[in-house]
């Protein structure tokens, strides 16, 4: 595995510095405008046509799709989703429809780079399984992957909820299923820790002070399944994690 965290400066452009934090590589940033900024800068020095680079939802990312869209300039070779809100294709609150509108899907459409979505109007268990195979032919098939990520408040990262099964955090599947996620939408399809825990690096995205506590939280000690960003954390993954934030940590 090639180590990409070597491509950082000491002070990239439009962060404070470069920190080590407990392992973690983290970019501390003034705003959540430069940190979109700083992570398309490394998404492009990073990302080529040997790469799955894999999308989270939410909003954090959004603006990041967007500009990736407008600016044109990616270059990979195929794109799927790290979660996805469970129900029709391109339902109205779904992630893909999401991308869809940032313009990125155009983009992606327009230089034959496959988008493997997750949502196909099948049941959410045999989603789920089709997903999963999904993924790991797009692991074998491809040298790199990547995935971006965010955090969420209580600490869940992908749809691997605050509070999860002991028997999911160990799931050596590459995509599951979950019922009970809260909110709205509780039924997800998301990547596991063992399929995150598989690619050549993780870019995780945290902005906003609402975010202190998840992370504080993920740097603190206890079960995973309690706080899932603490997955981050450990000896196999710190090492191949960017932390882009515009908090102290």
């Amino acid at each position: 595995m090639q180590n990409y965290l070597s491509t950082l400066s000491s002070r990239p452009k439009g962060s404070s510095n470069v920190k080590n934090k407990d392992g973690i590589s983290v970019l501390k940033v003034y705003s959540s405008t430069s940190g979109v900024e700083l992570a398309k800068r490394e998404i492009y020095k990073i990302v080529d046509e040997r790469t799955a680079l894999f999308l989270s939802g939410g909003s954090t990312p959004k603006p990041l799709y967007q500009i990736l869209a407008k600016e044109g300039k990616l270059k990979v070779g195929a794109v799927a989703m790290v979660d996805e809100r469970f129900g029709p294709s391109f339902h109205q609150n779904s992630n893909e429809k999401m991308i869809k509108d940032t313009g990125l899907l155009s983009y992606l459409e327009s230089r034959d780079i496959p988008l493997y979505g997750i949502l196909k109007n099948k049941s959410l268990g045999k989603t789920a399984r089709d997903y999963d195979s999904k993924v790991r032919k797009l692991l074998n098939q491809f040298p790199k992957s990547i995935a971006i990520l965010g955090i969420g408040e209580d600490g869940h990262t992908a749809s691997l909820r605050a509070g999860i099964q002991n028997s999911k955090v160990k799931s050596q599947k590459l995509a599951i299923s979950i019922k009970d996620f809260p909110g709205e939408f509780r039924e997800r399809i998301t990547l596991t820790f063992h399929a995150l825990s598989q690619m050549d690096l993780l870019i995780v995205l945290v902005f906003g002070k609402e975010k202190r506590k998840a992370l504080n939280l993920m740097f603190s000690g206890g079960p995973i399944g309690e706080i899932p960003a603490r997955f981050l954390n450990t000896p196999k993954v710190l090492k191949k994690t960017i932390l882009i934030t515009d908090q102290r940590v």
